[in-house]
Order: C-alpha cells, then structure tokens, then sequence
C-alpha cells in the first residue's frame, strides 16, 4: 500500500495540479453554445488547447522540476521532495518566476489575439501562490501536495461558476483525486493534519478567488 501513495504522490505532484485542472476544461464540454461565452476553453481550436496546454506544461512543470534536479545535483537541498522546510526557498522563488514568465507570454499573445480571462487567471494564481508561500514557509512547513489539490479544485469551482454546463463528474473526479493525494501524504507521514489542512485551504482560496476576480472585472 506503501509503495501506492508513493506513486500517487509522485504522478499528482503539486507542479503537476495546474495541469490536471487545464486537461479537465479543455477537454470535457462545459458551454452549450460558444457563441454566448467566449470563456468556455472546451471550444478553442485542438491546436491552440496543445499550444496553450504545452506553455503551462513548459514554464509550470518541467521549467521547475528541472530547476528542483539542479539543486538536488548541486547539493543544495537534500531531497527533491523538498522535505526541508528551510530548503524551499529558491525552489518557490523559481517557481514564482517561471509563472511570471509564462503569464508575459499571455500578455503578449493577448495584444493579438483575445484569450480566455481564465488562462491569466491560472498563471496569476501561480505567482501569488508561490510569493505567499513563501511568506508562510519562514515559520511553518505548509504542504505542497495539499496545496496542489487547492489549486485543482480551487480553480474549477470558479471556472464552473462562469458555465452554463457545470462538469459535475469532472468536480466529483478531481475531489476523489484529491483526497487520494492527501490521504497518500497521511500515509507517508510526510506532513501534519494542520500543515495539510492549511496547504489545501491556502491553494483552494487564492485559486478561486484569483480566478473568480479577474473574470468577475475582466
């Protein structure tokens, strides 16, 4: 059972989350009609999900998980499952660059061509999160995984908030992921109740109410 949470813990990393919550709106339907919501992601050309798809993936996953290897090659931080409070530091201030970077090249791509409020929502969350959590980490080891599975639903109640067609199945199958990867970091006993809990509560609020701002005045 062991070696289960260990697998789960690895294939839904906190990096990883963003990337689940943007698989699940651009491809399950959620508007009836694209022409009354330009916002709904589903209808993007299958080119543009993979461009945009494959930008998030870049700068939100593989950009860090390289920077983590790095550090981990260099014998600057001990794990790369950061399990050092004290090592986190530079891992999150990367990791809130590369979102910095990935919402400029939203920006530029928005000056030609409208995109959707809920892709720069996305990015927002990423450069909050980690300059919060790095605030939060000089006194207390807040839990990456639970944050991730925040972000995941965080993002998706807002985003079904703004549809005609809530995705009931994909909400119902993203809570059971999440409480599968909170159970796995239980299991592991890689983090306290408290430091899960404000993990999850942390990455769920900043999420939904960074996403529900932008498209609610933008």
């Amino acid at each position: 059972m062991e070696k289960f949470f260990r697998v789960i813990s690895w294939i839904f990393m906190p990096l990883s989350m963003p990337l689940v919550a943007l698989t699940i709106v651009l491809y399950t339907p959620t508007e009836l009609d694209f022409y009354t919501q330009v916002n709904a992601l589903y209808y993007l050309d299958p080119s543009v999900k993979r461009f945009f798809f494959n930008s998030f993936a870049l700068f939100g996953w593989m950009f860090p998980v390289v920077s983590i290897l790095i550090l981990r090659l260099t014998k600057q931080i001990d794990s790369i499952e950061l399990d050092n409070q004290k090592q986190r530091f530079t891992p999150l201030l990367l990791s809130g660059v590369y979102a910095a970077m990935l919402l400029t090249l939203l920006f530029k791509f928005n000056s030609q061509v409208t995109l959707s409020v809920h892709l720069f929502s996305l990015a927002f969350s990423g450069v909050f999160i980690a300059v919060i959590f790095l605030i939060i980490n000089l006194k207390f080891k807040i839990s990456l995984h639970a944050a991730g599975v925040g972000i995941l639903l965080g993002f998706l109640f807002s985003y079904y908030l703004e549809q005609s067609l809530i995705g009931i199945w994909q909400v119902c199958s993203a809570c059971v992921l999440g409480g599968f990867v909170i159970a796995s970091r239980i299991a592991l006993k890689k983090h306290t109740n408290s430091e899960l809990i404000i993990g999850f509560i942390s990455g769920f609020f900043i999420t939904f109410i960074t996403d529900f701002m932008i498209t609610l005045y933008f």
